[in-house]
């Protein structure tokens, strides 16, 4: 009664018949893969016959169900064999290497927070689809909306991430390439990911990984176990799912991550170059004051060369072993400061991860015509990593001395001084809840109410430094004060004396923060056939939703920016904040058959938003057609408009007002022209016109507006033989209102950009333009060229429109001797991505333009191909799956980074009717991505590929 069956005469190849996961017969008890034991026969046996009956499915992207797998939109399916056969652990780890997945938070096959060095989202695994950023694919399990990760700190943009669904519980996940906002409403302006998760599961099966990788760290544990029970009148399935994973540290990946004395500009040279340095400075930043071997400072600029470098050599000698003398340049006759090169050696690039999850999910047949149905999946994980914010010393704000006047102080500290570097601790609760009741009406109509829940917890402790506490131990109690700045008596001592670990903790305390998220959603859904035309029923769908979210923010109350108690925490604040949002929905989609060969899919939904932003409502509609001229040719073409409203995190986080002590004045640095081409220049730069101002970030934004896309596709599916099929898709989006958020260094560099009315190399800019206005507006200077203050914001820019085309294949061939063979591929190629700032600013090609030069790289990789090639035959089963990253442009813009390509393999066998082994190799010939020699900083290395290298695996599978 609730899955309608209709003729299909057409003979569907085999692997599309499995793909949809159909059959003739009574579903049998599925095997561990998710797929039914009696499938393939019953499927073979149903191709044999001259009319096949097979039931309607509803795909992604639609809410009418239909026998078709292939719409007017492309969808990926994946399942959890596809996960398994490429050699993963996690939903996440399958999804980074999508060919639609080129936005700039790539990594490949890594843990979850390979390179996140800020640490302010421990747990997030992001997607980032066709480069539109990591909120624009709206992720669905189950068909109904998840909750934003509740991230730590900070007004970055916010997303649903993939950390929390556990492996087990999966039985398959659905991409679609393309808006879908008429359908689904806000967020579905690159694609929707719909993950399915098992149900009508019959018998139980044990799953045990282990592994670990080949450079140390990141030893993995995953234990599953699954099972069900179905009968004539419901199922009950569920999953468990314990996983743990040692972190990773920079130092253990030391031949691409480099740090230390490995470091450019240290290996191999007498005169290191590459540092974080320490020194104490003037107020007017012109030159340093060093301790010398009798415990005075020296001004080197009163000294002779000789005698300042002693001074510097000894102030390095006694504040740390690992301190040495750095020189700003390799043909400096002098060091110019004291470096520290082991500051990063003990960061994690994959964190310590520790997850429970548990999922059930059940329906029951109430009456004939009455069906109830659930599923509860939750999740319990704590994350580890280490942070070196908590290992840097300064001043903050203006300080005096008795001898020296106005005074600047930096210092950072190594891991092995104050005995290892802090550890941060992260306790995430997840959990989503779906309940419903589905039926029919007059045997013609389905109907579906329910209600979902989604909710994300995050609590984070660890031990931060306090304001008073460093400064009282870096320079003692203060004496007075000089223009409302404290006045102190330093002793070099100190400032240039070791930091022991009884120190250390003296300096520090427990803060502890705690952030939620979560949305509820109640929706009823009405399908089924309005009237007959003569090529056939015209369907429809309409639904009607209404949902709440919120969002709060809640750090530890010292940390804030306007809490100015004698316990401030130091070099960190945290933004508070939260509000709700409300959103009211209702659509209506059509189907329609206007011949043999044509159908027709209409579709059109209003939504109502209720916050503090200028939404309001939107109206999205979408129009496609499919015609399929011969039997085996389906030609496709869609438009669409789609929406996304302003991030809730910029809307309410509340302002935050801090002092910036690293702000580095590009402007300054080209009007006493510094070549910022060179990495000479760029440290010139640092050094001369690095300085401290007040900045106020974000702050309940009510100017954002509402982002509008309009997407175009049109391609081709061909079934040219039962085993081999081939499919074609060009896109388009262009969105409008764009969201983004600026950072420091951007507005900096535009900022001075506009000033000078040309880029760095040599471009020229229009300071009158829209987007000038803005970067003008943001900062404010001093007569001199130095700033006073600016402020960083999110802006609603003038819009980004990109192109491009993907390529599927799939083959599949049964030999009586050598067994069967599949053969699967796919090719994704960005052509376009360009972005105006402002109206009537000329659009800027950001698909080959560096990050140095626009600010981003929204586009990771211009195209991504991935294939997998599985054979199977008797008890054996083998599999390899690659990927390709093409050539990027390196950070500076001045060449073309070479195509990464990774490989992984699986090999399995059947030992007994109810176990199997295997072992999986990822990243098989242990690849790295290209060295690009434009990061002249920490880690040297380009966060858009993986760090992990070859990793080993073995895996038992027991079904009971």
């Amino acid at each position: 009664m609730f899955a309608s069956r209709t003729p299909f005469p057409k003979k569907r190849p085999l692997f599309l018949a499995i793909a949809l996961g159909l059959s003739t017969t009574a579903v049998a008890a599925p095997d561990p893969d998710g797929m039914p034991q009696d499938a393939e026969p019953a499927v073979e046996a149903a191709q044999d016959a001259e009319v096949k009956s097979l039931d309607r499915v509803q795909v992604t992207g639609s809410r009418i169900k239909r026998t078709d797998i292939e719409g007017p939109s492309p969808v990926i399916t994946i399942t959890a064999e596809d996960i398994r056969k490429q050699g993963y652990s996690t939903v996440a780890e399958a999804l980074q290497t999508l060919t639609v997945n080129n936005g700039a938070n790539v990594a490949g096959a890594s843990p979850d927070n390979f390179l996140d060095l800020s640490n302010t989202q421990p747990d997030a695994s992001f997607l980032n689809l066709r480069g539109m950023g990591v909120g624009y694919q709206l992720v669905l399990l189950n068909g109904k909306r998840m909750t934003e990760y509740a991230a730590s700190s900070g007004a970055a943009s916010t997303g649903v991430s993939l950390g929390s669904i556990p492996a087990a519980a999966v039985a398959r996940i659905e991409v679609l390439n393309g808006g879908a906002s008429a359908i689904y409403g806000s967020d579905a302006v690159a694609g929707v990911v719909n993950i399915v998760t098992k149900d009508n599961w019959e018998g139980h099966n044990v799953r045990v990984r282990a592994g670990t990788t080949e450079h140390g760290g990141g030893d993995t544990l995953q234990l599953q176990l699954t099972g069900g029970k179905a009968s004539d009148r419901g199922s009950l399935t569920y999953s468990i799912e314990k996983l743990n994973r040692d972190p990773i540290f920079a130092a253990q990946r030391g031949n691409v991550i480099l740090s230390g004395m490995r470091a450019p500009g240290n290996a191999g040279t007498d005169r290191p170059t590459w540092g974080l340095d320490m020194g104490l400075m003037d107020g007017d930043y012109n030159d340093y004051y060093w301790m010398a071997p009798n415990g005075e400072l020296v001004y080197a600029s009163d000294v002779d060369p000789a005698t300042a470098r002693a001074a510097l050599e000894n102030s390095c000698r006694t504040s740390d072993p690992l301190f040495f003398p750095m020189y700003w340049s390799s043909s400096d006759a002098n060091p110019g400061t004291c470096g520290n090169a082991a500051y990063y050696d003990q960061d994690t690039i994959a964190n310590r991860q520790d997850k429970l999850s548990a999922y059930v999910a059940g329906t029951y047949r109430l009456t004939d015509s009455l069906e109830g149905y659930g599923q509860l999946l939750v999740q319990q994980s704590r994350s580890k990593s280490t942070h070196r914010t908590s290992m840097y010393l300064y001043n903050s704000g203006d300080a005096y001395d008795v001898n020296i006047g106005k005074f600047e102080y930096w210092r950072p500290l190594t891991p092995q001084g104050i005995g290892g570097a802090p550890w941060r601790t992260w306790d995430e609760n997840f959990a989503s809840l779906n309940l419903g009741v589905r039926g029919t009406v007059a045997d013609r109509f389905d109907w579906d109410a329910s209600v979902a829940l989604s909710r994300d917890e995050m609590r984070s402790s660890w031990r931060q430094l306090l304001k008073d506490r460093v400064h009282r131990y870096l320079f003692g109690e203060a004496i007075g004060e000089v223009d409302g700045a404290p006045l102190y008596e330093i002793d070099p001592r100190v400032l240039f004396g070791p930091v022991s670990p009884e120190a250390y903790n003296q300096m520090v305390d427990t803060v502890r923060n705690r952030n939620l998220s979560q949305t509820s959603q109640a929706q009823f859904v009405f399908t089924g056939p309005l009237f007959s035309l003569p090529a056939g029923d015209v369907d429809m769908a309409a639904v009607l939703e209404a949902s709440h979210s919120k969002y709060e923010l809640g750090p530890d109350p010292r940390s804030v920016s306007t809490y100015d108690g004698p316990d401030k925490t130091f070099n960190f604040t945290g933004v508070s904040g939260g509000g709700p949002r409300d959103r009211y929905g209702a659509g209506l989609e059509l189907r329609v058959p206007l011949l043999d060969s044509l159908t027709a899919n209409l579709a059109g939904r209003w939504d109502k938003y209720d916050d503090i932003s200028d939404v309001g409502d939107a109206t999205t509609w979408q129009a496609s057609l499919e015609w399929r001229p011969v039997d085996r040719l389906l030609v496709r073409a869609s438009r669409q408009t789609s929406f996304m409203a302003p991030n809730i995190m910029w809307l309410y986080g509340e302002p935050v007002v801090e002092y910036n002590d690293y702000l580095t004045n590009y402007y300054l640095c080209r009007v006493d022209g510094m070549d910022l081409n060179t990495s000479e220049g760029l440290n010139q730069c640092r050094a001369t016109h690095r300085q401290g101002a007040w900045y106020t970030e974000g702050g309940n934004n009510t100017r954002l507006h509402e982002e509008t896309a309009t997407s175009t596709g049109f391609g081709i599916v061909w079934d040219v033989t039962d085993q081999l099929s081939l499919s074609a898709d060009y896109w388009r989006i262009e969105l409008s209102g764009k969201s983004q958020y600026m950072d420091s260094e951007f507005l900096m560099s535009e900022n001075a950009n506009c000033l000078l009315g040309r880029r760095i190399d040599g471009t020229a800019v229009d300071p009158n333009s829209a987007a000038c206005a803005i970067y003008l507006d943001y900062v404010d200077r001093d007569a001199s060229g130095r700033v006073r203050e600016y402020f960083l914001d999110a802006i609603n820019q003038a819009g980004v429109r990109t192109e491009g085309f993907d390529l599927t294949l799939r083959y599949a061939i049964d030999t009586a001797s050598l067994g069967r063979f599949n053969l699967a591929a796919g090719h994704s190629r960005t052509r376009k991505y360009e972005v105006q700032i402002a109206a009537g600013d000329p659009w800027e090609d950001y698909l080959e333009c560096s990050y140095y030069v626009c600010g981003e790289q929204p586009v990771a990789f211009r195209s991504r191909s991935n294939w997998t090639v599985s054979w199977s035959r008797d008890a054996w089963n083998a599999s390899l799956y690659g990927y390709r990253n093409a050539g990027r442009v390196n950070y500076r813009g001045t060449a073309l980074l070479p195509a990464y390509v990774q490989w992984n393999g699986s090999l399995s066998r059947q030992i007994t009717d109810n176990i199997r082994v295997g072992v999986d190799v990822v990243n098989l010939f242990d690849r790295f991505g290209p060295k690009d020699e434009t990061i002249t900083w920490f880690p040297f290395y380009s966060m858009a590929y993986g760090a992990i290298g070859r990793s080993y695996f073995l895996n038992v599978d027991i079904d009971f």
